[in-house]
């Protein structure tokens, strides 16, 4: 499965939620930030052992290598050990280094053709954004928008704009799931207001919301994602958006039911729990040669 996620103004965090879908799936996952105006994932991070992520493989090494090929495994090899469930492959710093890349279709081709499930940040986007080819490439488009009626409106407004536009590169409407950054408290209000105002925008498939969580957007960021830390509201709400998102795509019921098995003990930091038996975390070593 392939998750694009966007953003429509300012950075309502975009970044943290695709981290926290990638966190919180049930099976492998690879995160990677493909924001053209740069982005700071591998600096807000920490990889394991406490150690600061390297400055390579970015997502311009996989973008330049999936001009020569797409074959399953080149988005796994470029990622990097984020948790024993989640690889990422970071984004470039400024919007000056990605200068070279004349074309991202060739990247959402590679991203397409990936073996595991794939949550890409492209930040902010719009109708002539360059990585539009990535959002029209995915199985479904997540976009981040915040609760006030201004962001929202301002949503729509560029949905309608877009939706022609990623419908051409498709050859078929994309499927939208727009998600609100809200406090759990207000969180069935907010959605149930979201749904109405975008009711008559083309091709949206659900509305879900992500948690307003700093302290679990920091132990996230930590890679603080098992036991107690799994249950953080930020990665709950995360796990609920995922099951909207597979519901969206079309996913079948036995394949999500299939891939919670020991999900708890492939989550842990070192990923050692759950190695022998847990064939998701085998299908992770052997594609990316741990």
């Amino acid at each position: 499965m392939f998750i694009a996620v966007c953003c429509d103004r300012g950075a309502p965090g975009s970044t943290t939620t695709t981290l926290a879908l990638g966190v919180s799936a049930l099976e492998p996952t690879i995160v990677v930030e493909a924001d053209p105006y740069g982005g700071d994932l591998a600096l807000r991070c920490t990889a394991p052992g406490g150690k600061v992520f390297p400055s390579l493989p970015t997502v311009l090494t996989l973008a330049a290598e999936a001009r020569s090929s797409i074959d399953p495994g080149l988005v796994a090899g470029k990622a990097q050990e984020f948790t024993g469930w989640t690889r990422i492959v970071p984004g470039h710093l400024s919007a000056e280094q990605a200068a070279g890349v004349k074309s991202w279709a060739p990247l959402a081709q590679a991203l397409r053709a990936s073996a595991l499930r794939t949550v890409v940040d492209l930040g902010r986007i719009h109708s002539g954004s360059p990585t539009l080819p990535v959002a029209a490439a995915a199985d479904v488009l997540v976009t981040v928008t915040r609760p006030e009626m201004g962001s929202v409106i301002h949503l729509r407004e560029r949905l309608e704009r877009m939706a022609p536009v990623l419908a051409k590169l498709r050859n078929a409407p994309a499927v939208v799931v727009p998600v609100v950054v809200t406090s759990k408290r207000i969180a069935p209000a907010v959605v149930a207001e979201v749904r109405q105002l975008l009711a008559a925008s083309e091709g949206i498939a659900d509305v879900g919301w992500i948690a307003w969580d700093p302290v679990g957007v920091e132990r996230m960021q930590a890679g603080q994602v098992s036991g107690k830390d799994a249950r953080t509201a930020l990665l709950r709400s995360a796990a609920t958006v995922n099951e909207q998102l597979e519901r969206a795509a079309n996913v079948p019921p036995g394949i999500s039911q299939a891939r919670n098995v020991q999900a708890d003990g492939a989550r842990t930091r070192d990923g050692k729990a759950g190695r022998a038996s847990n064939p998701w975390v085998r299908a992770v070593e052997a594609r990316m040669g741990a």
